[in-house]
């Protein structure tokens, strides 16, 4: 079964964003072109994932169809590598699909080159968005307008081997910790594993769970609002390397080696190979399943310990269904988004398989069936959202990232490295960042 669905799958987007960049105009200028629906009687739809998700969209768009007899719908799936490259070569010939799962890291991008329609005049009449938050639909949103419905609630959260912490003696932190509890902890799983566990894996170049909720809770975003620069000051980044150094230099964090090794590889994390009890990778327990048999648990994001600190946490909405602005079927696809998200069978019959449900009705329909560890998942999910939703100071969510956003991720996560390798110093790092960031975003 697929679970928790965070931003941390904007990482693996790297090849769609590359590829929706290196086609640019060819997508403009198709952007108007004849859809697949428009040649075939069918509405053409597409999506990413596991076969339990497969199995589990087939069996909805069945039901769907008997009720809907008058709309007939053509599926093509398949898992995330090739998806976009694919979505892209049919734009350029003209054969669009009419609807499709939309990537959270791409919609801006879509979007804005014509490929998507905007869907707001639906809302409130074929469109039912009842018991969706505002801060949620912000994930489908660009320059004011709705290009897709979002799947469910994606959270920034730590990953715990709670089997591994008991084994340890050490409890659970409240979720109300903060940067200062997760050292603590974590050298406390150090010095009682006896020094063959670290606390939590190197969160110094991990951008979207990680230092994008510290900028925001200092008030600052990772990019500003029209992508065109960095939303944080060299300042702020200077005190999250600091902190990791210090984290790595206490034995809280593991050595570069680990880090580096387990970077974009699930298998080599460092929960999943036994040397932290901690990770910022929400995806040990991903879209994917589980890969550890500890029994895990889930926590926030921590919150700042420094004066002043706000709500750094956001709410984001997992993947998204979109239509494309050339179909000529774009009313029935909104009929089909519309089922999904309210529809209590097709609501328990995806489960967590696109994420935990966006609204408190679709997380109470499918809250018996859950294991365990699903149970924790969504609970910690909820409390975030709810937290959020209550903060009086907490920042808007982040915009959909600019072009280029991918390569500056893993320019933070490189240089992270440099500093924990000792090859450069945090303040001889920060300008090559900075820097090199800036040319991205202008290039």
């Amino acid at each position: 079964m697929g679970h928790q669905i965070s931003r941390r799958t904007l990482f693996r987007s790297a090849s769609g964003i590359a590829v929706a960049g290196a086609l640019g105009t060819s997508l403009s200028a198709c952007s108007g072109g004849t859809g697949a629906g428009s040649t075939s009687s069918d509405l053409t739809m597409i999506w990413w994932g596991s076969d339990d998700r497969h199995a589990a969209y087939k069996k909805v768009l069945a039901a769907f169809q008997k009720k809907n007899p008058k709309i007939k719908i053509r599926p093509t799936y398949s898992g995330y590598d090739g998806y976009f490259d694919k979505f892209n070569t049919n734009i350029a010939g003209g054969s669009a699909p009419d609807l499709l799962q939309m990537d959270t890291a791409l919609v801006a991008q879509y979007a804005r080159k014509g490929v998507l329609a905007p869907i707001d005049s639906y809302v409130g009449k074929s469109l039912d968005l009842t018991g969706f938050s505002k801060t949620l639909l912000a994930a489908g949103t660009v320059d004011g307008k709705l290009y897709g419905v979002p799947s469910g609630i994606g959270v920034n959260q730590l990953t715990v081997n709670r089997t591994g912490l008991e084994k340890l003696g050490l409890e659970l932190p409240d979720r109300e910790w903060t940067w200062a509890d997760l050292k603590k902890i974590s050298q406390d799983v150090y010095k009682k594993s006896g020094g063959k566990i670290y606390g939590v894996d190197d969160g110094g170049g991990s951008t979207l769970q990680c230092f994008e909720v510290f900028a925001r809770e200092n008030g600052e975003t990772f990019f500003t609002e029209d992508g065109k620069k960095l939303g944080f000051t060299a300042d702020t980044l200077q005190e999250w390397w600091e902190y990791w150094a210090g984290m790595r230099k206490a034995n809280a964090s593991p050595p570069p080696a680990i880090t580096s090794a387990a970077h974009n590889d699930l298998t080599k994390n460092a929960v999943v190979i036994g040397k932290a009890l901690f990770t910022f990778d929400s995806g040990v327990y991903g879209a994917g399943g589980s890969i550890t048999d500890a029994q895990l648990d889930f926590l926030p994001t921590p919150q700042g310990d420094f004066s002043g600190a706000r709500e750094g946490n956001f709410v984001n909405g997992g993947v998204l269904l979109s239509a494309t602005k050339a179909s000529k079927k774009v009313a029935d696809s909104v009929k089909v988004m519309s089922y999904f998200a309210q529809d209590a069978t097709a609501i328990k019959d995806m489960q967590l398989l696109r994420g935990i449900p966006p609204t408190e009705k679709a997380r109470g329909l499918i809250a018996s069936g859950l294991t365990e560890t699903d149970k924790l998942n969504m609970a910690n999910a909820d409390y975030i959202a709810q937290r959020v939703g209550k903060a009086s100071d907490a920042l808007a969510a982040p915009a959909p990232p600019p072009q280029g956003a991918d390569q500056i991720w893993d320019l933070l996560f490189q240089s992270n490295l440099a500093v924990a390798f000792g090859k450069k110093s945090v303040k001889a790092q920060l300008g090559a960042f900075f820097d090199q960031s800036a040319g991205i975003l202008e290039g």
